[in-house]
Order: structure tokens, then sequence, then C-alpha cells
């Protein structure tokens, strides 16, 4: 049966405003996300959220979505009280807390693209959503990136963190090793007289490229610990990259160099 919420002293509502904050989120391991879209890939790749919150109106206008949804776990709200939960500009009424993973994947065979110390959120889920939209398999990142169930990391993705293998690394040296004796070649982005331009790297469907913090790039042990140094072409004079749009690049020339191997 679905219930009917109407108060902000409802200690179901407290929790969602909780969640708001990381502590809270890790605490209860929970996160929130919000909007049919992605709510919509959640459920589709097979995930089910411990509680789905939604207004009377988008009851009826995301009915075949919600239908997928456990219907002892909704909860209708009025429009004022969903607008007191949500943290969204535009809500559209639809919102669910889901379980945080007990645990994350592992590396997988296939490219991967490995996130030191990236803080910014916006950065780490648009890395994520593009590594899912060219078909990058792993997306690693050290202990200290951003949280992945930021509101603004979630929005980022675009859903994509829901079906890309994600591993947290709490120290991205061993991780590095333990690739190389797998055999992977694992190459830090960044500038230096040793580096290789990205486009003219023989690439393996097996290698890794490590891009660093937004301000201070990689560090200089993560560095020493690479095959190699590869850097992005770019007319004199230009401004560096941030975070996300050379990652970006750097997946691209990665699956294009594998698609010309």
């Amino acid at each position: 049966m679905r219930e009917y919420i109407s108060s902000k002293s409802n200690e179901k509502i407290k929790t969602v405003r909780k969640l708001a904050d990381k502590k809270y989120r890790l605490e209860y391991a929970l996160f929130v996300i919000e909007g049919h879209k992605l709510i919509g890939e959640y459920l589709s790749n097979g995930f089910m959220p411990v509680r789905l919150f939604v207004t009377e109106e988008a009851e009826r206008k995301y009915d075949s979505l919600i239908s997928l949804a456990d219907k002892s776990n909704i909860c209708v709200v009025p429009k004022d009280l969903y607008l007191y939960i949500s943290a969204e500009q535009a809500p559209q009424g639809i919102l669910a807390v889901c379980p945080i993973p007990s645990q994350l994947g592992k590396i997988s065979d296939g490219a991967a693209i490995i996130l030191e110390s990236v803080r910014d959120a916006g950065n780490l889920g648009t890395v994520i959503r593009t590594a899912a939209a060219l078909g990058i398999s792993n997306v690693v990142l050290s202990s200290d990136c951003a949280d992945l169930y930021n509101t603004k990391t979630l929005r980022a993705s675009m859903g994509a963190i829901f079906r890309t293998n994600i591993c947290i690394s709490e120290n991205l040296i061993v991780t590095v090793k333990e690739l190389q004796n797998k055999g992977r070649r694992v190459y830090a982005a960044m500038p230096s007289r040793k580096a290789v331009d990205i486009r003219h790297l023989a690439l393996d469907r097996n290698d890794c490229i490590v891009v660093g913090n937004e301000g201070n790039g990689i560090t200089e042990k993560l560095a020493e610990c690479c095959n190699g140094c590869v850097t992005i072409p770019m007319v004199a004079g230009a401004e560096s990259l941030n975070a996300s749009i050379a990652a970006s690049v750097l997946m691209w020339e990665l699956v294009r160099g594998l698609d010309n191997a």
C-alpha cells in the first residue's frame, strides 16, 4: 500500500533532508536521486530504491516508471512538502532513496580511466558519463575523489553511474603496480619532456590512463610508477584543460586508437 505523508515532522521526511549531507549518507548507507531520467536509469539497470517519494501529479505522469518500484515503498506527498525535500531547481515531483552498495566493482579487463584526487563533483560525474558513452570498461577513483553519491555527481553522470564499473582504490600506487603485474600499461596524463602525444601512442585494449587533481595534477610518486607520460597536443599559449575535459579527450583517443590498432 502507498503511504500518504503530509508533515515535515515525519521521520521519513527528516531522513531525506539529512541525506543531503555526506555524513548521513555514510551513516545510513543511503543516497537520493531525483527526476524521471535518473530514476529510470536506476530501475532499468536492475536496482530498487528503498523508498520513492512522488507528488500526486508526478504519480499520474510517471505511472509506468513508478510501476517498476515496490508499491509498498511509495510515499505520496503534497507539492509543498516535496519542494521541502527536493534539491532541484526545477523539481519533477519524483525522488528515490537508494541504498549505497556495500561493495563496488573490481577492475576488469579492458581500458580504464584512473582519477587521482578529482575533487569537483561535476567533473567526476562528467568523466563517468563520458566513459560509459565511449565504452571505457573501468573508472578507477582514489578514495579522496569527490563523493560518488553527491547530487552534483549523480546529476552530471546522467545515470551512467548505474551502468559503469566503478572501483575505489585506497592506494593508487598499489593499484597501478597490481595492474602492471598483470601485464597492463598505465600512463600518466601530464606535461613532461618524455611525454608522448596521445595520438602517437600504440595502444592496447587493456591500457589505463591516469588523470590528476584539478589544481595540482598527478602526484610525483604516482607518476613515477607509471609506464610513461602522455599529453594532449594544444596550440601555444592555450590554458590547460580542466580534469573532465582532459579525461574525455584522452578516453576518446584511447578508444579511437584501439579501433585503429
